[in-house]
């Protein structure tokens, strides 16, 4: 896990050197182990290794800054956060094949082992025992075709002498990040957004059709558009290739095919087909050469992870780190107290405050790079916080929701699909939603704002609330009629709509979100759920067995039984990261003192706000009459992000 960097001028040109440490020490917290640079000129072929200021002695290469005796005009930079190989032998960049390809590589190829041995039977010599030289090894024995033998997360750039071509890929799911910025002259990539800046200063210019579009629908993720105007996400699945000094429109290399996985997989028996896939996800992300931890809620799916990875640690404890908050509606700690002792974790808690939350966000946007939608993201981040110092790596359940439906957006489609399929049993299952709704879904609303969110469900699903002017509701809804159409070809109709949830509309933001507060405290998050065999077999169970009236992830809470305690297989509540910032603005005067000057003395007076809607919003929230935390936190965010765009 790492921070990648590099710049590539196609006509040429000298490259400064300087701007690339600027650009990789923008990514310091990603790679506090060392950084590294590869000088290249693409022409000739010559090439120099070069240390930065931060390079462990024991590497000895020139300064970055130093002369080279050719002109580069692209370099490769690699800010390093040491997980496989802690040696010199893993530094980077990496070459192999007689300097003719070079490597800087942000991720783990968690099935490296497996690799290694196919790569030595083909007659590879291994001279380090890094992920990252098995990556390279690879492309050169496979080529593009390399991607589809990795089980990982991963995005990296090679830069292939022989061809002339710089070859940048993203894993399946985007888990790892990888922005870049094009002009003709010119191709600049990095791991963070904020990296960019120093490569191509002109791309760093908001695009504020784009902030309209994430304040109307909550969403972030909306490739290639980015919230700068000059600036591209390779979204996940897809590679770029820049070659005879053009570059090339990214092509997708990998998407979900439920005609090869039920060819592949065991639907006969889903309970143990899931239990065999997620504990082989879990074996391959326990591999590591430093401390691997777990975070805890006491839900579903962290419990898996820690129940799974503590049967492989042969006796040896896990460390689990949770968010707990002493808060009706919001109070996890008695599930995290069972699975902590249930499995003899070494227990790690946090208790997040209202206290700094304004200038704390300040912080936490700028590691974002852009502004966060889910008030979840302030918990997480005290949860990275806190593993900081203890682990390296966490473990994460990032995908179960998407894959298993465990969201009420879910329970909706599957009623909806049910009562044109089958109106009889859709009575059944509608009535013990209807029964069970609020202390699964609601238990930490009041009973006016959970029959309005059920309304809305019912109707046309739920909408975010406007705080635009019309004609900017008109720009973010023409953003967002370019928005990409994908299907699932084969789904039926709940997996149809999980696939969106994982390519598109949840799964990218939640692992955005993830990415940047672990990588903010040099913490690698791995998530076993979205291991892509795993993926692709639970799109292909049918919709039927994963929700049965109010009961989410149906099949995989059978699969768990004697693997988890009751208590927790049968958990009937849904919460996730839970931050109870709409309370605080009720009942912390301090802070609602705070957000509330922030709001209205500096957000509204930007002149797309609809200020009166906003008004009524902030009195109907802080009245407890309706459940406008979400909508507030989002503004509040985007005008951090903003200030701080434009004060740079």
């Amino acid at each position: 896990m790492c921070g990648i960097a590099g710049i590539y001028h196609l006509d040429g040109r000298g490259v400064d050197p300087n701007c690339i440490v600027a650009a990789a020490n923008l990514m310091r917290h990603r790679g506090p182990d060392g950084d590294g640079y590869v000088l290249l000129n693409s022409a000739s072929g010559a090439n120099s290794l070069r240390n930065g200021y931060d390079t462990p002695t024991n590497i000895q290469h020139p300064l970055v800054t130093e002369p080279a005796p050719f002109t580069p005009d692209l370099v490769l930079a690699h800010r390093r956060l040491a997980i496989i190989d802690l040696s010199p032998g893993g530094h980077e960049p990496m070459t192999v094949s007689g300097e003719q390809l070079w490597l800087t590589f942000n991720g783990e190829i968690y099935n490296y082992l497996e690799l290694r041995e196919d790569l030595k039977a083909k007659g590879y010599v291994f001279h380090t025992e890094s992920d990252a030289e098995v990556l390279l090894q690879a492309y050169d024995a496979w080529g593009v075709d390399c991607l589809d033998r990795f089980v990982g997360m991963f995005a990296f750039a090679i830069w292939d002498q022989k061809r002339k071509r710089l070859f940048c890929a993203r894993d399946r799911f985007g888990i790892k990040p990888f922005y870049y910025t094009a002009r003709t002259e010119l191709f600049a990539f990095a791991s963070e957004i904020k990296a960019l800046r120093p490569l191509n200063p002109a791309g760093y210019t908001p695009d504020l059709d784009q902030l309209y579009w994430f304040l109307q629908n909550g969403s972030i993720y909306n490739p290639p558009y980015t919230f700068f105007q000059g600036v591209r996400e390779l979204p996940g699945g897809h590679y770029v290739l820049v070659e005879n000094g053009v570059v090339r429109d990214p092509v997708k290399w990998w998407d979900v095919d439920l005609e090869r996985a039920r060819a592949t997989y065991n639907y006969a028996d889903p309970e143990g087909e899931f239990l065999r896939l997620m504990r082989d996800a879990v074996r391959l992300r326990l591999r590591s050469d430093v401390p691997v931890g777990t975070c805890l809620s006491g839900g579903l799916d962290s419990s898996t992870i820690v129940a799974l990875a503590s049967e492989q640690l042969d006796g040896g404890r896990m460390n689990s780190f949770s968010s707990v908050y002493a808060v009706r509606g919001f109070d996890e700690g008695r599930y995290v107290d069972l699975v902590s002792s249930r499995y003899n974790t070494i227990r790690h808690t946090t208790s997040p405050s209202s206290e700094n939350f304004l200038s704390l966000m300040e912080r936490i946007t700028w590691h974002q790079d852009i502004p966060t939608g889910a008030t979840g993201v302030y918990s997480q981040n005290f949860v990275m916080k806190l593993a900081h110092g203890s682990v390296t790596v966490l473990l994460d359940g990032q995908g179960a929701d998407e894959l298993m439906a465990g969201y009420l957006s879910a329970v909706m489609m599957h009623l909806s699909s049910l009562r044109r399929r089958d109106p009889i049993r859709w009575m059944g299952e509608q009535a013990a939603f209807m029964a069970e709704a609020y202390p699964r879904f609601f238990s930490h609303l009041n009973v006016r704002e959970t029959a309005y969110r059920l309304y809305q469900y019912a109707t046309l699903g739920r909408r975010p609330a406007h705080v635009l002017k019309p004609e900017y509701q008109r720009r973010a809804a023409e953003r967002n009629r370019e928005r990409q159409e994908l299907s699932l070809r084969g789904a039926d109709d709940l997996n149809q709509h999980l696939y969106l949830q994982l390519v598109r509309d949840s799964i990218p933001q939640l692992l955005h979100y993830e990415d940047r507060n672990s990588m903010a405290y040099g913490i690698e998050a791995r998530v076993p759920f979205l291991d892509h065999r795993l993926a692709e077999f639970a799109l292909g169970v049918h919709g039927d067995l994963k929700v049965r009236g109010p009961v989410t992830k149906w099949f995989m809470r059978r699969a768990l039984r004697g693997v988890l305690p009751d208590e927790v297989v049968n958990r009937r509540d849904k919460l996730g990261y839970p931050t109870p910032f709409g309370q605080w603005l009720r009942e912390d005067m301090k802070l609602q003192s705070d957000v509330r000057q922030y709001l209205f003395d500096k957000v509204v007076k930007r002149e797309w706000l609809d200020r009166p809607r906003i008004e009524r919003m902030w009195d109907l929230h802080v009245r407890n009459l309706r459940n406008y935390n979400q909508v507030i936190y989002a503004m509040i965010t985007a005008e951090q992000w903003l200030t701080h765009v434009e004060s740079t």
